[in-house]
């Protein structure tokens, strides 16, 4: 009889052969799961409305900041002071801060109904398998993949999904910005997007790669608690609570193992960006 890590190992070697390459038929696939976010489309774009609005509304702080600190050296337009310039930006903060709190309303509606829509999909699709389907597949596994799983699809709605297309927006809005107020800053930022792009492409795959293996690991790790639990009979009967103690510490010290890579990947994407925007500001101030 196989053991326990034999079978964790067959079916990660099994996930490897059959890991689907990116093509324009899986990507429509992928597509299919923003069905479930179809029934609560106004809130969904409401909530882009508002991801928008806060967004534009945010790139007009540096311009504000900027007058003032005109005003403050003595060099005062006509038609702005600094309680002018005040009452205006405690508007914006009022502004941003309610906007910001419909925006995250609306997103927090539609993924906590979509994910909760998944849910259900999943579950009335996996109880009308046949048995042989359950005989094959440890309950565990199948747990962790309905729980863990669509819990990365929820974060992909609530977090993920509108942060990337904030980013978006500021983006463009920074680099329309920087244009009006200087066209070789402008320029300088342009040239380093391609690199960040690429450096994205990199480490995302990267990332990806960590963020599946943690995926799992934390299901085999469900998957002996699952087991310990099912057969607490066994587990008494054979005096065998420290050695699925052991088993089970080792599997959630692989999950932080890989956990810990995992944010290290992060934490250097992080560096990288940083670096990449202020090293060009500082060859653009060496060379003006």
């Amino acid at each position: 009889m196989c053991s326990s890590a034999e079978i964790c190992a067959h079916h990660a070697e099994r996930r490897r052969k059959i890991r689907p390459k990116l093509t324009r038929e899986s990507l429509r696939e992928a597509l299919k799961i923003f069905v479930y976010i179809r029934p609560y489309r106004a809130q969904f774009i409401f909530g882009l409305v508002l991801l928008f609005l806060g967004s534009t509304v945010f790139l007009v702080f540096p311009a504000l900041i900027g007058r003032s600190l005109d005003v403050a050296q003595g060099n005062i337009p006509q038609d702005l002071d600094l309680p002018k310039i005040g009452m205006w930006l405690v508007l914006i903060l009022v502004f941003q801060g309610i906007v910001s709190y419909l925006r995250v309303m609306m997103f927090a509606q539609v993924s906590e109904r979509g994910t909760a829509d998944i849910r259900v999909a999943l579950y009335r699709r996996l109880i009308s398998l046949p048995i042989v389907f359950f005989e094959k597949s440890r309950v565990g596994e199948l747990v962790s993949r309905l729980t863990n799983d669509v819990e990365k699809l929820y974060n992909t709605f609530y977090f993920v999904l509108a942060e990337f297309l904030r980013q978006i927006i500021i983006l463009v809005g920074g680099i329309a910005v920087l244009w009006w107020m200087s066209h070789r800053l402008a320029f300088v930022m342009l040239a380093t997007f391609p690199v960040i792009v690429i450096g994205a492409m990199v480490f995302g795959r990267w990332v990806r790669k960590l963020s599946k293996q943690r995926q799992d690991k934390l299901a085999n790790t469900n998957t002996i608690l699952d087991e310990t639990l099912q057969s607490i009979h066994a587990v008494k009967a054979f005096t065998n609570e420290l050695f699925e103690s052991q088993r089970y510490g080792r599997s959630n010290a692989e999950v932080v193992q890989v956990s810990m890579r995992y944010a290290k990947g992060r934490a250097i994407f992080a560096v990288f960006i940083i670096t990449m925007l202020f090293g060009a500001l500082f060859l653009l101030f060496c060379t003006a």
